[in-house]
């Protein structure tokens, strides 16, 4: 066989293998997590929302999303082919469990602790253990806060409802609560809190810690996880992404050199 005719059979393989994926729709499972993604009356959007909406574009691929609980969302994602999952925290033991899109768009996380408390002072993972947090049932941190030696309902509690964390903080039943300068803003909505009333005290840096992610089926096929990467830098490239996220925080910066990444920029600005 000559280098002609392989070339030929390459051609028409990879032209069915296209056409194969062109009726394909992949479900991209989500949760209520803003700014990343949310519900906006019937529509789904937000950060990283758009940005896989886009990247599906750039792709060339048919995508619907659909909002559930986090745990439900994460079963769905795990249990069907054509399926993925965002905004994901890529952790080691999430790992070997799903085929990886990213980064997306994510920030630093902090501890904040209320304004007027003069009482609280943390230079160091250990400190940490001085006080009291909330987290979110199934949040992210909860696997880091382990990993420092910090236990449930002693030094953290968890809330089952949605930003009860928050609630509980603000009552003055926990020292501290954890967010994001993405998310602070989200945290603190709905009355309540305002923004002058929080201040940072501790940026988390762990290196389990590796971003936001779309997280796909490890049965989904390759090509289309490929396809879907090349489209992310693409839209990295062109600066869209950027552009994306100032839609839904204005106050975002594109670049901060390193003298300015103070605790309060890092932590309140992103």
């Amino acid at each position: 066989m000559n280098w002609i005719v392989k070339l030929v059979i390459i051609t028409v393989c990879f032209s069915n293998l296209v056409q194969a994926y062109e009726n394909v729709t992949v479900t991209i499972y989500t949760e209520h997590f803003p700014p990343y993604n949310f519900r906006d009356g019937d529509k789904i959007k937000g950060i990283n929302h758009d940005i896989v909406a886009r990247a599906c574009e750039v792709a060339g691929l048919k995508c619907k999303f659909k909002m559930y609980p986090w745990q439900r969302a994460m079963a769905l994602s795990l249990s069907k082919r054509f399926a993925g999952l965002v905004s994901t925290s890529r952790l080691p033991d999430r790992e070997a469990h799903f085929q990886w899109v990213g980064p997306l768009v994510s920030s630093p996380a902090c501890f904040y602790k209320l304004a007027h408390r003069s009482d609280i002072h943390i230079n160091s993972k250990q400190q940490l253990n001085n006080y009291t947090v909330g987290l979110n049932k199934g949040d992210v941190y909860e696997h880091v806060l382990q990993n420092w030696g910090m236990q449930e309902n002693v030094n953290y509690v968890i809330y089952s409802e949605k930003f009860g964390e928050v609630d509980a903080f603000k009552k003055g039943k926990l020292d501290l609560f954890i967010a994001s300068a993405n998310t602070l803003q989200y945290h603190i909505d709905s009355d309540r809190l305002a923004l002058h009333e929080v201040e940072p005290v501790f940026v988390i840096s762990d290196e389990a810690l590796l971003g936001n992610y779309l997280a796909l089926n490890l049965a989904m096929p390759i090509e289309i996880v490929e396809k879907l990467q090349n489209a992310l830098v693409e839209l990295k490239q062109s600066n869209e992404i950027q552009l994306i996220k100032k839609r839904y925080i204005p106050t975002a910066q594109s670049v901060i050199s390193e003298s300015e990444l103070s605790l309060a920029k890092r932590c309140i600005y992103g």
